[in-house]
């Protein structure tokens, strides 16, 4: 019972059934003869399909070779939405209808998954692994909530999670190729680089260059991989240690979360953030994929501002 129970609640049960989900909409996009692209688009939700299922016990190379594939499609311009059908005043009727339980399935996910991480830390397992499969049973109870609340059945789930994902595009897989990306920044010791040309312009013991140049540079990063828990580690290593922490003795937990957080500034200006900047865009049918963009870059521009003269005036004032 404990062994099927473990199996169950794996984070390979939860990549098997997101594959399974990937594959629906690959058939749906077959079945579609109107869509404009159907055998290309559908390939390429099918091959990502694959890596997500059962990717874990291929040969890397051939995970390599499904990417490269779907890159292939998506430069070949195949990977596009169908027909939008025009259904904006049911829709409307049945948010009325609804109302505040339309929250209900978004807010089973947080709910789901933070339950997960509790009983994952507990029983001594490792919470973060436990909220990631908690994310993924969160997502199961959150569709069959949906379905009841809607009175729809499962061709309708898979059928609108089909054109939203269509809508969204290539962009699905950019976080896990971004991540990759800051693992091999990180193994190529970009850090060491850019703090190398930080030493060459900046004074020795300037501790506010340094704060300014430590808070620019992680954002700057966060801005090319798109993600922030990607781009720390490779400032953490080759600037914010070697060129606050150790000359400055500034206390490596204060400094870390605001060197973390300083990051998020660049999250809310690049479109390699694509989670949070072009998928709202698309969803919202925006005019502009950047309109999202250019709303943030006061915001961040500011926040950037406010970690750097907090981290150097709490540096220099608790030395």
């Amino acid at each position: 019972m404990a062994r099927a129970a473990a199996v169950i609640f794996s984070l390979g049960t939860v990549y098997l059934v997101a594959g399974a989900v990937l594959a629906c909409f690959a058939v749906l996009t077959f079945a579609d003869r109107q869509h404009p692209r159907r055998w290309g688009a559908g390939a390429f939700w099918l091959i990502l399909g694959i890596i997500f299922g059962v990717g874990g016990v291929l040969p890397h190379w051939v995970t390599g070779a499904l990417v490269i594939a779907m890159v292939a499609l998506d430069a070949a311009g195949q990977v596009r939405p169908g027909p939008a059908p025009e259904r904006k005043e049911e829709q409307a009727r049945h948010a009325r209808e609804l109302g505040d339980r339309i929250f209900v399935p978004v807010l089973a996910l947080p709910v789901v998954t933070f339950l997960f991480a509790l009983a994952f830390r507990i029983l001594g397992l490792d919470a973060n692994r436990g909220a990631l499969v908690g994310l993924g049973f969160g997502s199961v109870l959150a569709m069959l909530i949906a379905m009841r609340l809607t009175r729809s059945d499962a061709r309708t789930l898979m059928s609108e999670g089909r054109r939203l994902n269509e809508l969204m595009g290539s962009v699905n897989i950019l976080p896990q190729l971004l991540a990759s990306l800051g693992v091999i920044f990180a193994a190529a010791k970009v850090g060491d680089f850019i703090a190398g040309g930080i030493v060459r312009l900046v004074p020795e013991g300037h501790l506010f260059l340094f704060v300014v140049a430590n808070c620019l540079s992680v954002a700057l990063l966060v801005m090319v991989l798109g993600n922030t828990f990607a781009a720390f580690p490779v400032i953490a290593a080759g600037v914010l240690v070697p060129l606050i922490i150790r000359p400055f003795g500034a206390d490596p937990a204060l400094v870390g979360i605001l060197t973390l957080s300083a990051g998020a500034s660049g999250t809310l200006m690049t479109p390699m953030a694509a989670n949070f900047n072009i998928v709202p865009a698309a969803l919202l049918g925006m005019k502009s994929e950047y309109s999202v963009i250019r709303a943030q870059v006061p915001v961040a521009l500011g926040l950037l501002a406010v970690h750097v003269l907090l981290m150097w005036s709490l540096i220099r004032f608790s030395r």
